[in-house]
């Protein structure tokens, strides 16, 4: 093998080397952010409980500022169903996504694509990015979604109401009317229907007795404005009576 033969072998090689390091530089891996989910459960409420007392979600949010994102708050995802059965089949195959990777959004991914979970709204503060905003402080978030005597319906952080109101803060349904979790038969638009966005009719049921899941997910931004959604955390459910 003359020299010359070898001297452009080499060349071609080194050529094709540095186009190689260049396109992977130019093009690269797009990065994978991982956000912590919200922290430490307080009280689950159980849907099959009959004492008022048990009925309310409380947890403890996890929140720090993260390198490259911007993290937002936390998130309350929530669903009607007709049937319970179905809602705890659906809740065992999104928590057991939650659980087998905690450094995965795989389950917030089926929360909200696959199972259409519908995040959670206070009443009156509907431009919010989130429910409960970002503060780099980790706080005790209680939620009541229906009246039962002597117990009322509210979002409550720290014991307070949610963003410093006056007056206690409904949580209400993300729908257009987005009416209150108080289903009474003197307000029609307030009971669940088969075709709405928030509700899973499948299953046997009655139209008088409804169960709600709940999951908390911790929300952050891209710096192109993509959300980026931490490991579902697993809140608790209630049924809720048509009164």
């Amino acid at each position: 093998m003359n020299k010359a033969y070898c001297k452009i072998k080499f060349f071609l090689i080194t050529f094709l080397t540095v186009c190689l390091i260049t396109f992977n530089a130019g093009c690269g891996l797009d990065t994978v952010y991982v956000i912590d989910a919200p922290g430490t459960i307080i009280h689950e409420p159980v849907y099959t409980s009959i004492f008022p007392e048990d009925k309310y979600f409380e947890f403890i949010t996890n929140e720090r500022k993260y390198e490259g994102i911007n993290f937002l708050g936390t998130e309350i995802y929530y669903k009607i169903y007709r049937n319970s059965s179905v809602m705890e089949n659906e809740r065992k195959i999104i928590n057991s996504a939650a659980l087998s990777d905690s450094s995965s959004s795989r389950s917030a991914d089926l929360l909200i694509s696959n199972y259409k979970y519908y995040s959670l709204e206070a009443d009156g503060y509907y431009s919010s990015d989130v429910l409960i905003p970002f503060e780099n402080d980790n706080r005790r978030v209680l939620i009541r979604l229906d009246d039962i005597s002597p117990y009322e319906a509210g979002i409550f952080i720290n014991g307070e109401n949610i963003y410093g109101a006056s007056s206690r803060v409904l949580p209400v349904r993300n729908v257009p009317e987005r009416v209150s979790f108080n289903f009474t038969k003197d307000d029609p638009k307030t009971i669940p229907k088969s075709d709405d966005v928030d509700v899973k009719y499948n299953g046997n049921g009655t139209d008088t007795e409804w169960y709600v899941c709940m999951f908390a997910v911790g929300v952050a931004q891209d710096a192109n404005y993509v959300p980026v959604y931490s490991n579902a955390l697993y809140l608790g459910s209630v049924k809720i009576d048509v009164n």
